[in-house]
């Protein structure tokens, strides 16, 4: 398959293209002007000269020294009398003899002796009129001479400006051709590429958008490591706690009457596996193209309600009070992934809320819904990573109460997105977590 053309070739034969088409548009205009300028030239100095011999008495107008000095010059001498026109004047029709008899002047072409020819003619100051006429022809030396000057300057200007095209092709596309190399080397896992500087604008653009993608590719991975590593740990401790309670059983150092609890504990480990198993899957799930969710017309208000109203017992348990503060409100969402979303938040509330503190839900804004808490809350370099699977929960273990595993908050932003809306975690009043979902209004 053949290779299509690259930037910069496409750049210089675009620019020769211009200055071919300059050059040709150039030579057409100049074509006319060229011709016209022939005429003037013959004409101007035809009509002094006519002018000249006008004033010369009518006998030296028939001397041969003039004959010979117009033979010699290539040009024609005639005069017009009362009853006759002779030499160049013959040339003339009825009408212009008639003006150079009553006074007037002649300019312009006819035909002597089959020969297209300049004619110029003046009233004589002594009688009658003088007439001059010039062959065109005597003119075609020069302007030929002219033309090939012209032609070469457009030659010469063309290859110039094909030259100082592909200089400048290659220099534009110089600086995008680096940008390319260094996003193959980004593709190719390397990172702190060095880019391109300078070079137009929009190339400066490219350059710039592959530095901010270099630094988001670096701190995505550096999240997706910890991420591995959190979930290492995570996996590691029940892990562990299962395979030494199952080798005790198996080397008999654990005793009879004690298995029944051992096997408690082992299905304790098994369960907190198999719940942080189901919630990798979940947010994997959140990533497929065939991610299924119903939208429909959804009661906000009442949907608030019911869910603080089913978490309030949970919340009495903690000595935490969930309550619900509601307006009429009405969304597009899907009712049962919505109601996960709530379940989520309830749930990451409750577990930071110290005994005696309170969670509140609302949905006083339209299509918008709210958890604010009493807990420790959030710091503001939390807020821009709350959603990113486990950073939270590495960033505070050991420091707060925990019993998730970090993926809560990162399932509810792809549920809510999923559902076309959006989340945004920040600071309550109180000092607590406040978390904002807003979805499209019905």
């Amino acid at each position: 398959m053949t290779r299509p053309l690259g930037l910069a070739a496409r750049l210089a034969l675009a620019m020769a293209a211009v200055a071919a088409v300059s050059a040709v548009l150039a030579g057409a205009l100049l074509t006319p002007l060229l011709s016209g300028a022939r005429e003037d030239a013959v004409r101007a100095p035809l009509a002094r000269q006519v002018e000249l011999l006008a004033r010369l008495p009518r006998l030296s107008l028939a001397s041969q020294r003039l004959d010979r000095v117009t033979d010699a010059s290539g040009l024609t001498l005639g005069v017009v009398t009362a009853d006759r026109a002779t030499g160049a004047a013959s040339a003339l029709s009825p009408g212009e003899l008639a003006t150079l008899r009553s006074g007037g002047s002649v300019s312009g072409e006819a035909e002597l002796d089959g020969v297209p020819v300049l004619v110029e003619g003046r009233p004589s100051r002594s009688g009658g009129a003088v007439v001059l006429a010039a062959d065109l022809s005597t003119a075609d030396g020069a302007l030929t001479a002219v033309r090939r000057r012209v032609v070469l300057a457009l030659a010469l200007g063309s290859l110039v400006a094909i030259g100082l095209a592909a200089w400048l092709a290659r220099r534009v596309a110089r600086p995008l051709t680096s940008a390319a190399d260094a996003a193959r080397r980004l593709a190719a896992g390397e990172r702190g590429v060095e880019l391109p500087a300078g070079g137009p604008p929009e190339v400066a653009d490219v350059a710039a958008a592959l530095g901010q993608l270099d630094t988001a590719l670096r701190t995505s991975e550096e999240r997706q490591r910890r991420f591995l590593l959190s979930v290492s740990h995570e996996l590691r401790t029940p892990l562990t706690a299962v395979r030494g309670w199952a080798e005790g059983l198996v080397d008999g150092t654990v005793a009879p009457e004690e298995s029944r609890e051992v096997g408690g504990t082992v299905l304790a480990e098994a369960l907190r596996l198999e719940g942080y198993v189901a919630d990798l899957l979940a947010l994997a799930r959140l990533e497929a193209d065939d991610f299924r969710v119903d939208v429909t017309t959804v009661d906000l208000a009442a949907l608030v309600a019911t869910t603080a109203e089913a978490w309030s017992a949970r919340g009495r348990a903690a000595e935490v009070t969930v309550s619900a503060t509601t307006r009429p409100c009405a969304v597009r969402a899907d009712a049962t992934r919505l109601r996960q979303v709530l379940d989520a938040l309830l749930d990451n509330a409750l577990r930071v809320t110290p005994p005696g503190g309170s969670v509140v839900l609302s949905c006083d804004a339209p299509g918008t819904v709210e958890l604010s808490d009493t807990g420790p809350g959030l710091a503001p370099e939390d807020l821009a990573v709350a959603f990113e699977p486990g950073v939270l929960h590495e960033r505070y273990r050991g420091r707060r109460a925990t019993g998730g595993h970090g993926l809560g908050l990162a399932i509810v932003a792809g549920l809510v997105r999923r559902m076309g809306g959006d989340v945004v975690a920040g600071v309550a009043p109180t000092g607590g977590a406040l978390f904002q979902v807003t979805l499209p209004p019905a």
